[in-house]
């Protein structure tokens, strides 16, 4: 079963539906095959924090490089939607209103 991008792709941050684009989470030539969708904004804000942290994802030869590097991107990916989304949740009560 091949995965294929939704056809109506949102960020995965802010929900946008427009200049949406599939970001290469642990990189285009380490993990091309998992993507998420950022919206431009977005995307530019996670290459520069992998920028500013010194994660290259450009080619290595050496598979344990581009191994350690995409685990590397793929943990600032999700620090960042994990960002977004305490951001989201902290303003709710501290009880389950359910419990």
């Amino acid at each position: 079963m091949k995965f294929s991008p939704s056809k109506n792709p949102v960020c995965v941050i802010c929900g946008a539906t427009k200049n949406i684009e599939q970001h290469h989470a642990g990189g285009r030539k380490h993990v091309a095959w998992f993507t998420l969708p950022f919206c431009e904004r977005h995307h530019a804000q996670l290459h520069r924090q992998l920028d500013g942290l010194g994660i290259n994802l450009s080619y290595t030869p050496n598979k344990l490089k581009r191994l350690v590097t995409a685990a590397l991107a793929l943990t600032i990916a999700l620090w960042i939607v994990l960002q977004a989304l305490w951001e989201t949740v902290s303003g709710l009560p501290d009880e389950d209103a359910s419990s």
